[in-house]
């Protein structure tokens, strides 16, 4: 009887030493990473450096993505950033959030589809999942979901928006906030548009253009 309990407190011992083993090999946090990050890390406090961050090094475990996530300064020096931008189609590229930055980014390219932000990010675009925060960009913003202050030159396209975006071109599906800039368009809105021209499917709010149209109507100058 001794034996036997002696056995299975063994056993029960080396499956704990072997789960704990496993999970610190996922779960290996860095000071100072190089990026794209390897399958081996999952989670920087500190410094990350490089070309970017890429869906292939996804972290894996028994075939479950795990998130990889930098809290921190990311730093990004990739110099093929602007044909990134030319020839990247964030349309053809898989929705699944991989990478997930708390603090600030600063990015001589940008982020592509995938990756999530909290805190402050410059760069020259921004295809990302989910950004909270403030986001500036020297092209174009094209991201699921943002939360806070978006500015970009060319255009801010998001399917749902709950802040503030300044752009020539805005888009949303559902926009929750103020869109500022030449032309801006949502199908469901609450909130303001200040423009040239601004449309919006449905409203509940404000527009202040040169033409405005909502679903119930279409005025210069100011609509409701």
């Amino acid at each position: 009887m001794k034996i036997r309990i002696l056995l299975i407190m063994s056993l029960l011992i080396i499956n704990f030493i072997k789960a704990q083993d496993d999970t610190l090999k996922i779960q290996n946090a860095k000071l100072i990473a190089l990026t794209p990050l390897n399958k081996k890390t999952d989670k920087v406090n500190g410094l990350t450096f490089g070309l970017g961050f890429d869906s292939k090094y996804i972290v894996k475990k028994q075939d479950t993505e795990l998130l990889q996530k930098v809290n921190g300064l990311n730093i990004e020096v990739n110099p093929l950033g602007i044909l990134f931008w030319m020839l990247y189609d964030p349309e053809k590229d898989q929705d699944t959030e991989f990478i997930k930055i708390n603090g600030l980014n600063i990015s001589a390219a940008g982020y592509l589809k995938g990756i999530s932000h909290n805190g402050l990010t410059l760069s020259l675009y921004n295809y990302g999942h989910t950004m909270n925060g403030i986001s500036g960009t020297f092209f174009t913003t094209y991201i699921e979901t943002g939360n806070g202050f978006f500015v970009s030159s060319l255009g801010v396209h998001s399917k749902k928006l709950n802040g503030v975006s300044i752009s020539i071109f805005n888009n949303a599906e559902i926009m929750r906030g103020i869109q500022i800039g030449g032309y801006n368009s949502n199908k469901d809105g609450k909130g303001m548009q200040i423009g040239l021209i601004n449309k919006s499917k449905k409203l509940k709010g404000l527009q202040i253009g040169l033409w405005n149209k909502n679903g119930k109507r279409s005025l210069p100058i100011i609509n409701f």
